[in-house]
């Protein structure tokens, strides 16, 4: 993610995808409405602090990564599918020791 439009995408995106409305947003975080749309547009560009918040209501966590890691990542997101079997490997190589 480079750019404040990227960013407000995938938190869009995530508030969409729980169905939360800015009101119950602004009741939980103590956020105002005007900086939670403001940040889901794309428009302001928020503290770190802020960030954290809504990243946070919404189930996600804000990282840093190193460039390279970002961009392999970015490069093939994995699909849930995936993201379970490769959990269910890790469970199973465990239960073999």
């Amino acid at each position: 993610m480079k750019t404040l439009g990227e960013l407000s995408s995938i938190l869009r995106q995530a508030k969409d995808r729980l169905a939360l409305s800015v009101v119950s947003m602004t009741r939980e975080s103590g956020l105002t409405a005007v900086t939670i749309r403001g940040v889901l547009s794309g428009r302001s560009d928020p503290r770190l602090s802020t960030l954290m918040t809504i990243a946070d209501q919404l189930g996600l966590e804000v990282m840093l990564l190193p460039k390279n890691m970002a961009a392999s990542i970015a490069a093939k997101p994995p699909v849930e599918d995936e993201i379970q079997s490769l959990v269910a490997a890790a469970l199973a190589r465990q239960g073999s020791k």
